[in-house]
């Protein structure tokens, strides 16, 4: 008998145990009945919003920005239709940020570094137009060279291009071209107006920047009238970091594609070229000025 009651008393005991854990009115749910599913949809905006960075590469990677901010919107709409909600609405916050960030960081980055690139191609042209209408040859050509060949654009310079010296022949090489020898005979006239028209183009190629641009050439005809056409200039930049000189090259000038926001009327532009270029053509009593 005694064991008998000792033996309910400890039974009554784990019982009471058993109802402190679980008051009264709350109902024991089993763990199947707890789980939550993870939503899918969370998961690959969160791995979209991760991938989303290499939109600062490229613009064709803008595309995976504005992906991830669609399906992180959705994913966020997905979860809150089930009850219980699905599980992952971190994962959907996070995309959502990451995709947001990288959706404009993206474009910004591309149009920072274009206008960048643009401003200091502008210049290495300008500078180079320059030299050609006031007569600097020389020192224009040592901008069509590649910056580890270039030499200073000093008064030291002209003695590089003695007669006989190959610099010399590359300076005569590359006074053959039309479109130098026409902006030298018009940059003597004051009269004679070179302003930038457009960018032509920014891309990369061969791990070099290229920046396309033209420019148009206003000078007075001997009738009095005042005649234009346009040069375009292709403008290099390569990575060097083993010396402290610019990068810039001019790798090509040519007046035989009009610029792109005259495309429309090439066939009238191409008439008009051959009638108005002073050089196209070098006339018989032209007689080529010796480089002093």
């Amino acid at each position: 008998m005694w064991c008998h009651d000792k033996v309910k008393g400890v039974g009554d005991g784990e019982l009471n145990a058993r109802d402190a854990q679980y008051p009264a009115g709350e109902a024991v749910v089993p763990e199947a009945a707890a789980y939550q599913p993870l939503s899918v949809a969370a998961v690959v905006a969160l791995l979209l919003g991760l991938l989303s960075f290499t939109a600062l590469l490229t613009p064709i990677l803008w595309t995976l920005a504005f992906a991830g901010v669609v399906v992180s919107i959705f994913a966020w709409v997905r979860i809150h239709r089930f009850d219980p909600p699905l599980t992952g609405r971190t994962a959907a916050i996070i995309g959502l940020i990451l995709s947001l960030f990288n959706s404009a960081a993206g474009p910004s980055h591309w149009y920072m570094r274009r206008t960048l690139l643009v401003q200091e191609a502008r210049q290495v042209a300008d500078l180079f137009l320059d030299f050609l209408k006031q007569n600097q040859p020389h020192k224009a050509h040592q901008l069509s060279l590649a910056a580890a060949q270039r030499s200073p654009l000093d008064d030291k310079l002209w003695a590089k291009y003695a007669t006989g010296t190959s610099a010399r022949k590359d300076l005569e090489g590359f006074l053959e071209r039309r479109e130098v020898r026409a902006i030298m005979l018009l940059g003597k006239d004051p009269r004679t107006l070179i302003r930038f028209f457009d960018v032509e183009g920014v891309w990369r190629e061969n791990d070099e920047d290229r920046v396309g641009l033209s420019y148009a050439i206003t000078y007075v005809h001997a009738q009095g009238k005042k005649r234009t056409f346009f040069v375009n200039i292709a403008v290099n930049r390569y990575s060097m970091r083993t010396r402290p000189v610019s990068d810039w090259y001019i790798s090509n000038i040519s007046s035989l594609t009009p610029p792109r926001t005259l495309e429309a009327e090439k066939a009238a532009w191409d008439e008009k070229q051959k009638k108005q270029r002073p050089l196209a053509t070098k006339p018989d009593d032209e007689t080529s000025e010796p480089i002093e």
